[in-house]
């Protein structure tokens, strides 16, 4: 396993206790700064820039992380539950997330990754087999709507989706559902389509558009592109979840 570096720092802008969203069990969310999308409806707009910044965000080492995260050793144990790396994109500081994992398994924590996949190759061989779970955001399939949402081609998002599909041990495939971007069942469908080559994923997560960053880009001086789209509800989805299961996939509502 080698030695862990409690020395290895990068920008944390928070640390979320008792999620039951993003993996097995309770989990605690180490939130990573940096991500190289830049999504209109970014729910964590302060999380872009790697950068801590006056209001969010600090250097934390991995010794700092680990004094925050083990305070729930308890509830990791008892619920089957454990440590999940987000964002922003956690996967943008691989060095941190390496160390934080040898950290988990010297105490027997589960870990995942929340990752939209727009990273190197060399990191996804590297990380991504010592994960135990990986969440795998896909957000469009036609390129240019992709691109229209989230300001990057996503040509290696679906390379690399299929790269952590041979190597993750559990993957679940995660989908924002926005409006005027993918909120539609042809849209849904070409999702379902691609996730079909992904054959270590059976259950697939929508997750509705919330208004939660609104609020966040006016305190960072920029404009929300969004306007003011209301937000999704469960029901909301209920059309489009029956399009993932008429594909074989099980549907989960929400994380």
């Amino acid at each position: 396993m080698g030695n862990i570096d409690y020395d290895k720092k990068a920008c944390v802008f928070n640390i979320q206790r008792y999620s039951i969203h993003d993996g097995p069990g309770i989990r605690t969310i180490v939130f990573i700064k940096g991500c190289p999308l830049r999504c209109k409806w970014c729910f964590n707009p302060e999380s872009q820039d790697p950068r801590p910044t006056k209001d969010f965000g600090s250097m934390m080492s991995v010794a700092d992380v680990y004094k925050q995260i083990k305070k729930d050793e308890v509830i990791y144990r008892r619920s089957g539950g454990g440590i999940t790396f987000s964002g922003g994109e956690a996967l943008t500081q691989p060095d941190f997330v390496e160390e934080l994992i040898k950290v988990c398994n010297t105490n027997g924590w589960t870990t995942a990754v929340e990752t939209e996949g727009y990273i190197s190759e060399r990191t996804i061989t590297r990380i991504i087999p010592k994960l135990d779970y990986v969440l795998l955001d896909i957000k469009a399939i036609p390129e240019d709507v992709h691109r229209r949402g989230t300001g990057v081609s996503n040509h290696r998002i679906l390379k690399n989706a299929l790269l952590i599909n041979q190597l993750a041990k559990n993957v679940g495939v995660r989908v924002p559902v926005i409006p005027t971007f993918n909120y539609s069942k042809k849209q849904i469908n070409y999702i379902c389509e691609f996730s079909k080559y992904l054959n270590n994923v059976n259950t697939l997560h929508l997750l509705p558009y919330m208004t939660v960053g609104r609020k966040k880009y006016k305190k960072l001086g920029r404009k929300y592109e969004m306007g003011d789209i209301a937000p999704l509800s469960e029901d909301d989805l209920l059309p489009l979840k029956e399009i993932v299961e008429e594909h074989g996939f099980n549907c989960v509502l929400g994380g």
